[in-house]
């Protein structure tokens, strides 16, 4: 049973005084000892880490260097279902491949977010990144199914860096595609593709994303 961290103990009947009471207490001993084991490993790992980093349930981080993440100060990872009920699929991933970077800015967020690199993720200052993100700055495979075939596949694939500028806001299961820029207080909706660069104040939805609004209060034509 999940019960709201808001929810008051008055608004309770006496039995699920104690219920509410040891999930809350569970669930503040678990954001401690994993935001302080995720720090030291990656401080140990040579990346930086600021202060007030907070993680919530499991998270998996892969790089093939050191000091190939940086975080900001106060960012938030969230992985565990009852912290955000928005659905979430999977734990947070942050994936450094070959070359591949990522930074998140300062009072940054995500949940179940799967960010992977194979040449820079660069994530700017308070950006709210929703439950079931993909940010992908490069294919997985060769676009030739020759290439597919055997062991060069992983060496050509194509990357673009991918930059999020600072403010923006990412809708559910969104997927942000490699060579992507998007420009400061921009909005991406829920489930949308994006594929192409998105201009600062814009909104944009769908599959593959366009234009919905090109700034606060103009409509786009």
């Amino acid at each position: 049973m999940l019960i709201s961290r808001q929810t008051s103990l008055r608004a309770l009947p006496w039995p699920m005084i104690p219920v509410l009471a040891w999930q809350r207490i569970a669930a503040g001993l678990s954001l401690l000892v994993r935001s302080f084991w995720y720090r030291a490993f990656l401080l140990g790992c040579g990346c930086s880490c600021g202060p007030e980093f907070r993680v919530y349930g499991k998270i998996w981080i892969r790089m093939r260097e050191r000091g190939a993440i940086r975080i900001g100060r106060g960012v938030t990872l969230i992985s565990r279902f009852g912290a955000n009920l928005v659905g979430l699929t999977s734990p947070v991933v942050l994936d450094c491949r070959r070359g591949g970077r990522i930074e998140m800015g300062d009072y940054s967020g995500c949940s179940g977010a799967v960010i992977s690199s194979h040449s820079s993720v660069k994530i700017g200052r308070h950006v709210k990144i929703g439950g079931n993100v993909r940010i992908y700055d490069h294919d997985f495979h060769s676009l030739d199914f020759q290439v597919r075939r055997g062991a060069e596949d992983q060496l050509q694939i194509k990357t673009r860096p991918v930059e999020i500028g600072d403010d923006v806001f990412i809708g559910a299961n969104a997927i942000i595609l490699k060579g992507v820029s998007i420009g400061a207080r921009a909005v991406v909706g829920a489930g949308s593709v994006v594929s192409r660069n998105i201009g600062p104040d814009e909104i944009w939805a769908g599959n593959p994303a366009r234009l919905i609004r090109a700034s606060a209060g103009t409509q786009s034509k």
